[in-house]
């Protein structure tokens, strides 16, 4: 498994992985698989679903996998990045508790077995973005400012928005169907492993994005991709 494709600003990575499963595990990002070869399975808490050549998994959905048999291609999308929200508005994820399978359109959105991205982008950006409170908006600005500043807190989201503490976490949870600290945690994780594509070590990207140790940060990447992070950046 290695990532082909990275860019934080516009909200996306991409995976190749082939002959390989994932343990029970749920994450904040979007998940959008697309088998080039063969096809996979998937299982979550409801239903297990075999011989699929594309899925979406919407944010916190738990949820296993199984490419044995095939080579696919795993986009994972942030929510609130304009990709992320295209798929949030056109497949209602935010309130979507389980996963799709198989969506035509996706078929359109792939090409010579793998995702074609500028596709994609120009297609969320010909579609209008769903309605979005400017208070939210905000604290999102506030975050995407300070990015990893070990001194961001609640209180600073909360004075940024003009919102209390708990109006803001439940907002914020019920428009977008993710927490303020899964978008935090989000962005540190992939900042360190931007600063891994530069060639720094996992203890080192762990310490620049805020993270105790490389053991604190292992577990955090595994909670967002499902895999151990030296299986991935090592490449």
């Amino acid at each position: 498994m290695a990532i082909e494709l990275f860019d934080i600003d516009k909200g996306y990575t991409l995976f190749s992985k082939g002959h390989y499963e994932t343990p029970v595990h749920s994450h904040y990002p979007i998940e959008i698989v697309y088998a080039a070869q063969g096809s996979f399975s998937i299982s979550t808490t409801l239903s297990e679903y075999t011989n699929i050549k594309s899925i979406i998994i919407p944010s916190n959905l738990p949820h296993s996998f199984n490419c044995l048999d095939a080579e696919c291609s795993l986009l994972f999308l942030d929510p609130l990045s304009d990709i992320g929200l295209y798929f949030l508005q056109r497949y209602g994820l935010i309130s979507k508790k389980s996963i799709i399978v198989n969506p035509p359109e996706l078929f359109k959105f792939c090409k010579d077995g793998k995702f074609d991205i500028e596709l994609i982008l120009n297609s969320a950006a010909a579609n209008p973005i769903m309605h979005i409170d400017f208070r939210i908006l905000k604290c999102i600005q506030t975050i995407n400012t300070l990015g990893i500043d070990d001194d961001l807190t609640m209180i600073q989201l909360s004075k940024a928005s003009f919102l209390s503490e708990s109006r803001l976490a439940h907002l914020f949870k019920k428009q977008l169907g993710i927490s303020v600290h899964q978008f935090i945690l989000w962005k540190r994780v992939l900042l360190a492993a931007l600063k891994s594509r530069e060639g720094y070590s996992l203890t080192e990207c762990a310490h620049y994005v805020g993270f105790s140790d490389s053991s604190h940060f292992n577990k955090a990447f595994n909670k967002m991709f499902g895999v151990n992070p030296f299986f991935v950046l090592k490449d």
